[in-house]
């Protein structure tokens, strides 16, 4: 059983450190860590501990998206023969202590995603009011969707069977990167669980980018996004359930 542990970086020094060691507590095969045009030194950074903790760099000049960080992520996998793969975030929001659990609970499984909202304990920091509103309501119309019962549609910690990603078409290269898989994973059959796993938000000031600070925009791109996906895969709905953008 070959497995990987992938993060997609972008602008992340002050956390890069942390994060490798965090993981190599608990980790100790393949880690492939995917620098997207950082412009702070986290490339230099990774590039520095590559040999130490026996890291997988790969690196690009210019800033694409968290999206296609997360393909590229995908495809070295399915390129290189890997079973399975996890992927968490560089920010130190995901638990590294939950990768040995993610995969166990792949077998059986295609996709095994993470879920800040399945169990409440005390450990768990209270979610920023626009980023749980918007998780909510998009959440509910994936379900629409795919049946799935999700509770936390955007984590983007979760565990694959490498395998079952191949027929997967990923283009987006933003953040709405999950509204495409979640309509693709559907489309050809993948068999999804959600895992319970630690609320933490400790970059409150965080940016979308530009306009998509903006709540309403944020959640007008992410519509957008999902009807172009569904219409792509002739995956249709009661008009009523598609929200228009105009907000």
């Amino acid at each position: 059983m070959r497995r990987l542990v992938a993060v997609p970086v972008f602008n992340e020094e002050r956390h890069v450190r942390y994060v490798v060691e965090a993981i190599r507590r608990y980790y100790q095969d393949d880690l492939l860590f995917v620098n997207d045009g950082s412009t702070d030194g986290s490339a230099g950074l990774i590039e520095s501990l590559k040999d130490e903790f026996r890291i997988i760099h790969l690196s690009r000049k210019n800033n694409i998206g968290y999206g296609r960080s997360t393909a590229d992520a995908f495809n070295f996998a399915l390129q290189n023969g890997y079973d399975q793969l996890v992927t968490m975030d560089c920010d130190e929001q995901h638990e590294p202590a939950h990768i040995p659990g993610f995969f166990e609970k792949i077998a059986g499984v295609d996709v095994c995603s993470c879920s800040r909202y399945l169990l409440e304990s005390e450990e768990n920091d209270p979610a920023p009011t626009d980023r749980l509103a918007i998780n909510r309501e998009v959440t509910s119309m994936i379900n629409s969707i795919t049946g799935y019962q999700l509770t936390d549609s955007f984590c983007g910690m979760k565990g694959y069977r490498v395998e079952a990603l191949r027929p997967l078409d990923l283009r987006e290269a933003g953040y709405a990167f999950p509204l495409e898989f979640w309509v693709q994973a559907f489309h050809f059959g993948l068999k999804v669980v959600e895992c319970p796993g630690t609320r933490i938000y400790k970059n409150l000031d965080r940016s979308f980018g530009r306009e998509l600070d903006d709540p309403a925009k944020r959640l007008e791109y992410y519509y957008d996004v999902l009807r172009k996906e569904l219409k792509r895969w002739s995956i249709s709905l009661p008009s009523e359930l598609i929200p228009t953008t105009s907000r």
